[in-house]
């Protein structure tokens, strides 16, 4: 009965973005070779969804013809457009060896971001949102091989690099900081540590973020981080959103897709005041993001969120 209860209360999000994985070869981590597939017309799903996250490897790499086919295509459905970038700059333009942030996650280059977005502007591409690769986590929090333990300033003052750089291009672009909760510092001091990034991000670019996104290991307590997460954004005037995704890949479609349905009515549950969710995905689980109708594919995942959590189905 509970779960009942969980399954007919919506979550109070205004908005919806989808993250499907692109095609692009990365390996044994390639996933959804389906990608392509989400746009041809006609449409092979409702295409509902309010912002849709393109990859930073795609908006590198991808061909101009791919990348205007998807766009177009967004563009016809009213779909705004999000593109992943890492913006933790480095200080060297090559790799040095030795250097911090090699091979670490939201990191880039001098300059590689103007490139790829100066292009990207060229191609004709709208892009209102830049996603950025949790600068904070990988700048600050990461101890990891080649960490460079910036402090929370350094951090600000690196990314503000990269912002600069993309506003040259995209000068009314919206940034939406995506954040990892540092569980093993305790929510009360992970919250104390987000305060001041968001005041040196401040300090540092002029502006707050439009939104920060949380992304939960859903194995931890993190229902006392989300809440006083949200209450100590929205008190800076910042939006909040999370990632609903599964927890780890799955050995199947089947286990990762319940995965997904368990984490959504947990957030449902908790009725945090939420301005966005973002579905998304990362592992080899759901292998599919078509057809929509299958319950386990990505699509098929988007739609039941839609059906059963979004305000619109309960109006």
């Amino acid at each position: 009965m509970l779960c009942l209860v969980f399954a007919a209360s919506p979550l109070a999000a205004q908005q919806v973005w989808f993250a499907p994985p692109d095609n692009l070869d990365r390996g044994a981590r390639t996933f959804n070779h389906d990608f392509p597939q989400l746009f041809e017309s006609p449409a092979t799903w409702d295409g509902k969804t309010d912002v849709f996250v393109l990859s930073p490897k795609f908006a590198e790499e991808a061909p101009e013809e791919e990348q205007k086919r998807v766009t177009s295509w967004l563009a016809a459905r009213h779909i705004a457009l999000a593109v992943g970038a890492g913006t933790v700059q480095t200080d060297n333009a090559q790799r040095v060896d030795g250097e911090c942030g090699y091979g670490v996650e939201g990191y880039s280059r001098p300059n590689k971001n103007q490139i790829i977005f100066s292009r990207l502007a060229r191609r004709g591409l709208d892009v209102q949102y830049i996603a950025m690769d949790e600068p904070l986590t990988f700048g600050y929090f990461y101890h990891r091989k080649n960490a460079c333990n910036y402090s929370i300033q350094e951090v600000a003052q690196r990314v503000a690099k990269t912002v600069s750089e993309i506003r040259q291009s995209y000068p009314n672009a919206k940034m939406v900081d995506y954040e990892a909760v540092a569980f093993d510092q305790g929510v009360g001091t992970w919250l104390g540590t987000l305060s001041q990034w968001l005041a040196a991000y401040r300090a540092a670019t002029g502006e707050t973020p439009y939104a920060v996104v949380f992304d939960l290991d859903w194995t931890k307590p993190w229902q006392d981080a989300l809440q006083r997460g949200t209450a100590l954004l929205h008190k800076n005037g910042v939006r909040a959103g999370i990632i609903l995704d599964g927890t780890g890949p799955g050995k199947s479609d089947a286990e990762a897709v319940a995965a997904y349905k368990r984490n959504m009515a947990s957030v449902a549950a908790l009725h945090a005041p939420l301005d966005f969710v973002e579905i998304a995905n990362w592992t080899a689980h759901p292998a599919n993001d078509l057809p929509q109708s299958d319950p386990n594919s990505l699509t098929g995942v988007l739609h039941y969120y839609y059906a059963t959590y979004h305000p619109s189905a309960h109006n």
